[in-house]
């Protein structure tokens, strides 16, 4: 992060959109520009007022130390503040309007199409010509502003902007009168994915529970199954493989009574690799690769990247390193095909050729794989115990095992 923070300095003289950032942040807190240089004093840094304006403006960029300083402040990641700038390269995606209505349906689609970076394009504008409504008295539906921000939501998530996303559905749920009961459910529930990627699994059980009772109220199929997929999806993260493997069955059942959705998919794909966690690799195997039919015939381009990556790992565990590699690397090819890139499957899949070449005692791959692993660290926010592993493994300043 250090190094990619230092980067952009080097290309930015300043940053608009973190200028806004920062002047977001601090109106969230009511502080003053001199408030904020009184609290950057007492974490052991030095803003002054003036200098925070700058950065506010947009006229030059903070460096990394002040950068931690204001996280520290605002109390958020040094991560969201690179997020931020690496969002300037989406700002030109969305169409020249000033229809909310017809921006948020353009986000919609392009979520449906797999085009995260538009949709974010598309619900930002939406959110901010509607917050200037507001600002000007104008009267505005709460309800599509509400839309605005889940839509904003879910392509953050899928650009791995975790902190950013987790910020918008908390901005969403902030004020219940704007969402639906469909939409209040589908919030917490991406609520308690983002925590779970971010390895609180206690909050995120807290909020898939409190989706599955939304959703039973509202008598929602869909919506139960999805809850009671993400409590499963909690417990195999704290490898209770064996109640994950009961949650699955449960949400899988609840799924076949809903048309038109990929989630019976990932379920398959997440029981397999249960079966695996519980080291039953020959069942988990044969789950998997029904599951992999499944995905390609529904052209579900990340789920069957996600069930390639886990068939690796089941052949990894048996210590089978070419049927493993093979599946690896047909992940990678799936998980990294034009705009649509999943850097947290391509660093699982790295961490595992890694760990081969390591026991290969194979130098070239070990050294290429750790290449990849650096690169695509700076990009994943969602805590992996592969990321965490890696991270051990650097800050002891070491390469190998």
């Amino acid at each position: 992060m250090a190094n990619r923070a230092a980067a952009g300095q080097a290309n930015l003289k300043g940053s608009v959109r973190l200028g806004n950032y920062l002047r977001q942040l601090r109106s969230g807190y009511g502080y003053s520009l001199r408030r904020v240089e009184e609290r950057a004093r007492a974490e052991g840094g030095e803003i002054d007022n003036s200098q925070l304006s700058r950065y506010e403006k947009g006229i030059c960029y903070p460096s990394f130390d002040k950068l931690r300083v204001l996280a520290s402040v605002f109390n958020v990641s040094i991560q969201a503040f690179s997020d931020v700038v690496d969002l300037e390269e989406y700002e030109d995606l969305a169409p020249e309007t000033s229809d909310a209505e017809s921006l948020v349906e353009h986000a919609e689609d392009a979520l449906k199409a797999g085009d995260p970076g538009r949709a974010f394009a598309c619900s930002e504008r939406a959110v901010e010509l509607m917050q200037l409504r507001i600002a000007e008295g104008e009267r505005d539906d709460a309800c599509l502003l509400a839309r605005a921000r889940l839509n904003q939501a879910a392509a953050l998530t899928r650009l791995g902007k975790l902190s950013l996303a987790e910020r918008e559905l908390r901005c969403a749920l902030r004020d219940p009168s704007q969402l639906n009961a469909d939409r209040q459910t589908r919030a917490l529930l991406a609520l308690a994915n983002i925590h779970a990627d971010q390895g609180d699994l206690f909050l995120a059980e807290l909020e898939a529970e409190r989706a599955h009772r939304c959703a039973l109220e509202a008598g929602d199929d869909d919506l139960a199954a999805r809850a009671v997929h993400t409590h499963g999806r909690v417990l195999q993260d704290r490898c209770d493989f064996e109640g994950a493997i009961d949650c699955y069955r449960r949400a899988a059942a609840l799924y076949r009574n809903v048309e038109g959705t990929l989630e019976g998919i990932r379920v398959r794909v997440q029981i397999g690799s249960s079966y695996v966690g519980l080291g039953k690799i020959r069942e988990g195997v044969r789950i998997l690769r029904e599951s992999l039919i499944e995905a390609r015939k529904a052209g579900a381009r990340r789920l069957e990247a996600y069930a390639w990556s886990f068939l690796g790992l089941a052949y990894f565990e048996t210590d089978d390193h070419d049927k493993a590699r093979k599946c690896f690397r047909e992940s990678d090819a799936l998980a990294n095909f034009n705009n649509e890139k999943h850097p947290d499957l391509l660093f699982y899949n790295a961490f595992h050729e890694w760990k081969m070449a390591i026991d290969e005692a194979n130098p070239t791959r070990e050294k290429i794989a750790f290449g990849r692993l650096k690169a695509l660290r700076s990009s994943l926010e969602r805590k992996l115990p592969e990321v965490d592993a890696f991270d051990a493994w650097v800050e002891r300043g070491c390469s190998h095992a």
